[in-house]
């Protein structure tokens, strides 16, 4: 960069002197110039400064003319800001903007910008140019990659391979990325030799129980009645039991079995499961199935009766409950009724918050040094059933739902017999022993042995008589239970309410019939809840108080699956309860 000069005023009103002419580079703007090239007169003042000069540099072409005042000032401090906020190429950009408060006075680059300036640039023609043929160079190189008419664009594997040989050797020994190997999937039961693993040689904490015959004089209610409900729609075409002779015995059972009304609903367990997962209860990984038939099983029984014992459990955590907790499992040949396949009492997940021992003889004791769970007992049942394994027992899909397994070759009995008076209702276990097996009497207390025993003799005699059998007699009421007196079915002195909320308690169906009916009712027992509903038998003073009190009440009625009518009540935030008649009529 060449030297900077200062343009002064000469002394008096004559032309101004060019600095540049008097240097040794003199002036190059010859003729043209503004300034005098005549020598100026002595003490013309060419070194002195002022307010008014301005910094210039010959390198730079360009010069700055004189300014007053506050634009003087701008323009420097203009310059100043942009030495120091360009980078060093500032000087290789073209031009700046005028500055709008600067009119007409253009703005020269810092002189530090001009210590970097490159060699004089091609003309903007020939930058042009040159440009161009880049841009065609680029374009010939893209149309040679181009794919040919009418191929397609992914289709690489004819394109040249121009790695190296190593490259090449690598990528032939490692597999495609959508076949790298993944990791199997979670099976529920261990992998095993099928020539030789067996579910006899399993080695499980099996824990033995029996029921003492001084816990069979205990008296309680017996298990809540499974809620009706709308049918579900009908599922795809589900396996029927046909891979031997053997199987073939109960195929018709099956059939019948899912000819009930109820079964929709009972066995849809794509429900079952999305109700658990909802409820926080299980997930996908706690539900095992059968494996399909094959020669692995080829010495299994071909049907299995089973029957589950329940209690109910709570999470510590979240406070939700579980009503269907297995705390007992046992599993009897249907070929040999005196082979008892599996018979073990189960701990639960969570800390058991109702044992139900009325119902099923198990302590908090039983359960203390148990080590068998809910792992142990499908594990088992992988091993002994198929999707063709005929599972017999009586309301079957409460034992399945309780070990979260998912089956459909099922024989019920509770869906193969009627009752006498209530072709839609289905008989207890109790009164189909004494109906179907001469009078036999069934515990109190449920022994689950004796009930897959007592199912699947009930399930041979409904195959022998090729489904021709008489309606069951109701012989038999619910089983009683310390505290009010649970009142059969049949006993119009009561109204059956259900639907009821989680949050209801007695006193608020008294209450209600109270202020809907002015008929106070004679007892209303604890609420019996299943999942988020629950109900109850409300008893009045006698059949006409409890006659009075139902057509009193104000709401829609209609009939139930078994005919009974019922009305709806509604409830203060919405929805509403059912209260039904015991009896079918007017």
């Amino acid at each position: 960069m060449g030297k900077g000069y200062k343009l002064t005023s000469a002394a008096g009103s004559g032309p101004k002197t060019c600095a540049f002419f008097f240097s040794d580079k003199g002036c190059r703007n010859g003729a043209n110039c503004k300034f005098s090239h005549d020598k100026p007169p002595a003490g013309g003042g060419g070194g002195s400064t002022d307010s008014s000069s301005v910094v210039s540099s010959e390198s730079e072409g360009e010069v700055v003319e004189q300014k007053a005042g506050a634009y003087a000032s701008l323009a420097k401090n203009q310059t100043e800001i942009r030495q120091w906020q360009e980078p060093p190429q500032a000087a290789m950009q073209p031009p700046q903007a005028p500055n709008p408060f600067l009119t007409g006075v253009p703005v020269a680059p810092p002189p530090s910008a001009a210590k970097q300036a490159a060699p004089p640039t091609e003309p903007p023609k020939q930058q042009q140019q040159q440009s161009t043929e880049k841009k065609k160079k680029k374009r010939s190189k893209k149309r040679k990659s181009d794919p040919a008419p009418g191929e397609s664009i992914f289709d690489l594997g004819k394109s040249e391979d121009k790695r190296s040989p190593a490259k090449k050797a690598k990528k032939a020994a490692s597999p495609p990325n959508n076949q790298k190997q993944r990791p199997a999937p979670a099976n529920n039961v261990p992998p095993t030799n099928p020539a030789v693993a067996s579910f006899r040689t399993l080695n499980l904490p099996i824990a033995s129980f029996s029921i003492p015959s001084s816990v069979s004089k205990a008296t309680a209610p017996p298990r809540p009645a499974t809620p009706q409900h709308e049918p579900a729609p009908v599922p795809p075409p589900l396996p029927l039991p046909t891979a031997t002779a053997a199987h073939l015995k109960w195929k018709d059972a099956v059939i019948a079995t899912r000819s009930h009304a109820n079964y929709p609903h009972a066995y849809n367990w794509e429900r079952s499961q999305q109700f658990e997962f909802n409820a926080g209860l299980s997930t996908h990984s706690d539900w095992t199935a059968a494996k399909p038939y094959g020669a692995w099983c080829a010495a299994n029984p071909s049907a299995v009766a089973i029957d589950c014992e329940m209690c109910q459990t709570r999470d510590p955590v979240t406070g939700r409950t579980n009503d269907k907790a297995l705390c007992r499992v046992s599993l009897v040949n249907a070929q040999d009724p005196n082979d008892v396949l599996l018979d073990t009492l189960v701990k639960p997940e969570w800390p058991v918050s109702d044992h139900r021992t009325w119902v099923n003889g198990i302590s908090a004791k039983d359960l203390e040094d148990v080590k068998f769970t809910l792992k142990h007992a499908q594990q088992f049942l992988g091993m002994v059933c198929s999707d063709q394994t005929v599972i017999v027992g009586h309301a079957v899909h409460n034992d399945l739902l309780a070990l979260r397994m998912v089956h459909h070759c099922t024989v019920d009995t509770a869906m193969l017999f009627v009752h006498k008076e209530e072709e839609a209702g289905t008989p207890s276990l109790k009164n189909l022993a004494h109906g179907v097996l001469g009078g036999r009497e069934m515990p109190d207390v449920h022994d689950s042995v004796n009930d897959a025993r007592v199912a699947l003799l009930c399930a041979e005699h409904y195959v022998a008589k090729g489904g021709k059998v008489a309606p069951i007699e109701k012989v038999f009421s619910r089983s009683p239970y310390k505290g009010p007196k649970r009142i059969d079915d049949g006993d119009t002195s009561q109204l059956l309410v259900h639907r009821l909320p989680t949050a209801t308690k007695p006193e608020h169906l008294s209450e209600m019939f109270v202020a809907y009916t002015q008929i106070k009712p004679k007892t209303v027992p604890e609420i019996v809840f299943s999942g988020q509903h629950g109900k109850c038998h409300v008893e009045f003073s006698s059949k006409e108080h409890a006659e009075l009190a139902y057509r009193t009440l104000v709401g829609e009625e209609r009939e139930d699956k078994t005919g009974k009518k019922q009305k709806r009540v509604g409830l203060k935030g919405g929805g509403y309860v059912c209260v039904r008649r015991m009896r079918k009529g007017k």
